[in-house]
């Protein structure tokens, strides 16, 4: 747009040099018919009279008077352009001004003198492309505002999570289920806490064997919380994932597995705990899938209860209790919220959530 209104400010200041030089044109073709009516010239006091000439005559008159007018119009816009500081490309900013002058006076004088029509039909083009240039702008302003608005009404804002489908919404994890889940498995990744979800999601996808042969666990939990306390959504929720082997009464058939990163398990060290941005994030996310599933506080485990005495997960550390105590607490809260309540009951409506 910049470079637009460049040309047509440079244009503009031709045009004033090219409507001047056809001025001086005319009052040139002028004062050279009254001098040939002064000198008593043949062909002009036939032409005044309006006795035809013939066809070479005619074609001899017409050309000599162009050449002469076209050489007239250079030479004087040349000279505006000297006397004025005029140069095309000097001021389309395209040479040094002082080692190209002379060329670029005679370039400029060149151009006016072709009249002042062409520079018009160059100044409607380009404002005719500024027009099109801002139109387009415009509708994709209009877009981007139109996908912004679809974002921040997109359900889940009130409480500060989304979901569009996890991380392969194309795929139903392991299968679908066959009924909504009545579990929430709590798992740690083992990892250290800098870990990202990118991380996680490639040690799940390595090859694991046993006696049935080659496997991998990808996708395996439904979300991973990350140290920041980021929630990202990962086997679809109406999907069965791969985070737990069957016990008693839990499986992953009728859980959803919630990872947050770290190894919780050493309880000498008081930096292996959870954040507690890991903490809220995690709160807010049980007390939806409580919601939407509405399970109750009691099934929400440890990945350690449904294997007891077989695995250690997600740790010591881990403040189980104080994370469904959390829960409630927020999930008591936003029954209270009509606002919240609406977003809660739009959330549901998404796909990927229900069997």
């Amino acid at each position: 747009m910049n470079e637009i209104d460049l040309y047509i400010s440079v244009l503009l200041k031709f045009l004033t040099a090219s409507l001047l030089l056809e001025r001086v044109i005319e009052f040139f073709d002028k004062f050279l018919t009254l001098i040939g009516v002064a000198s008593g010239k043949k062909n002009l006091l036939m032409r005044l009279a309006d006795i035809p000439f013939s066809y070479d005559e005619q074609s001899q008159r017409t050309l000599k008077k162009v050449l002469l007018v076209q050489t007239a119009g250079i030479i004087i816009g040349t000279a505006i352009c000297y006397f004025s500081g005029l140069g095309i490309l000097k001021e389309l900013k395209l040479v040094d001004s002082v080692h190209s002058r002379w060329f670029d006076i005679l370039l400029s004088g060149i151009f006016i003198s072709g009249g002042s029509e062409p520079i018009h039909q160059l100044i409607n083009f380009l404002k005719g492309h500024k027009e099109q240039l801002a139109a387009t702008n415009l509708k994709k302003m209009q877009e981007i505002g139109r996908l912004s608005s679809v974002n921040l009404q997109r359900p889940g804002q009130k409480i500060g999570i989304t979901y569009q489908g996890g991380l392969y919404p194309d795929r139903p994890g392991h299968g679908l289920r066959k009924a909504n889940p009545s579990y929430i498995v709590i798992h740690h990744s083992g990892t250290s806490t800098k870990a990202s979800f990118e991380d996680v999601v490639n040690k799940e996808k390595q090859e694991r064997k046993n006696a049935r042969g080659a496997y991998r666990l990808d996708p395996s939990f439904h979300s991973v919380i990350t140290y920041d306390g980021a929630i990202h959504n990962y086997c679809r929720w109406d999907s069965i994932g791969w985070h737990v082997a069957k016990g008693p009464r839990v499986s992953n058939a009728n859980s959803l597995g919630l990872c947050f990163v770290g190894n919780f398990r050493n309880r000498s060290s008081g930096k292996n705990k959870p954040s507690e941005q890991q903490i809220e994030a995690g709160a807010r996310l049980l007390a939806l899938w409580r919601y939407l599933y509405d399970i109750e506080e009691k099934n929400v485990v440890r990945h350690s209860d449904v294997r007891r005495g077989k695995i250690i997960c997600p740790g010591e550390n881990f403040p189980m209790e104080r994370l469904v105590a959390r829960s409630t607490q927020l999930l008591k809260s936003w029954k209270q919220d009509d606002t919240i309540l609406k977003d809660l009951e739009q959330f549901k409506k998404q796909r990927y959530i229900y069997v």
